[in-house]
């Protein structure tokens, strides 16, 4: 397992440090990512069920964050820079820091809601790092500052359209997830998580007001940055935040 962590860690740093050669990069990080698959599974599924807490949920959420950012293919390597150096600030957690937490048993419904958890908070992780780089990118442009070819109107255009899309399918996760929750996961609104739900219904109704004033005002640039980031880091403050109560204050 140290090899494995060590390798995967090795494969991550090595995209990050030639993340500007875009077909290098994107090599080494399929496979990081497919060495992330395997600790992903070793550590979070065992015999007797699942495995979930604090650090499972990060290794998780970056592992699928790799993937979307890979099917996406973007080609902002800030955005692939930060996933690298999230990869490997939890890889080193988990295995310097290692958390024991007994498994669950697997039940269709909890699985299905952890499932749709996970995939609407992946999206939305991505979303916020899409949108920092594209606030970012329209600063530069309105300097009049060209870093490289790949930074033109048509590429900020291609970038907007994907990162809204990443918002929608993530909203439609996250409604998923909150309504799968309250069907099948009992004690969801009484089991000391009421500031999870409060932060997760907020971050909802942003991302909401967010797709409809995108849909019916064609809002773009620093407003949407700006309500996107605010969501992502109340759903996160919510979610990261629940479960490190739950491991390492209760």
């Amino acid at each position: 397992m140290t090899y494995l962590f060590l390798a995967t860690a090795v494969l991550h740093l090595l995209a990050l440090l030639t993340v500007k050669n875009y077909l290098t990069s994107v090599v080494l990080f399929i496979l990081a990512s497919l060495l992330q698959t395997i600790i992903t599974g070793q550590l979070l599924l065992t015999t007797d069920g699942w495995v979930f807490n604090a650090q499972n949920a990060c290794l998780v959420v970056s592992w699928m964050a790799n993937i979307i950012v890979l099917l996406a293919a973007f080609r902002l390597p800030w955005v692939r820079g930060i996933l690298h150096l999230v990869a490997i600030v939890i890889l080193g957690w988990i295995y310097f820091l290692p958390h024991t937490t007994a498994s669950k048993p697997h039940v269709w419904a909890i699985d299905l809601h952890i499932l749709l958890s996970v995939l609407a908070y992946s999206l939305l992780f991505v979303s916020s790092l899409v949108s920092i780089n594209l606030g970012w990118q329209i600063k530069q442009m309105k300097k009049n500052v060209f870093i490289s070819q790949s930074m033109t109107i048509n590429s900020l255009l291609r970038n907007e359209e994907k990162l809204f899309k990443l918002i929608l399918f993530g909203w439609l996760f996250l409604s998923c997830s909150l309504i799968t929750g309250v069907m099948f996961v009992q004690g969801f609104l009484s089991q000391g998580m009421g500031h999870k739900i409060v932060f997760s219904l907020v971050a909802w109704m942003l991302f909401a007001i967010l797709i409809v004033g995108r849909l019916t005002k064609g809002w773009r640039g620093r407003t949407a940055i700006k309500l996107n980031l605010l969501a992502m880091s109340l759903l996160m403050l919510g979610f990261l935040g629940s479960y490190i109560v739950l491991d390492y204050l209760v």
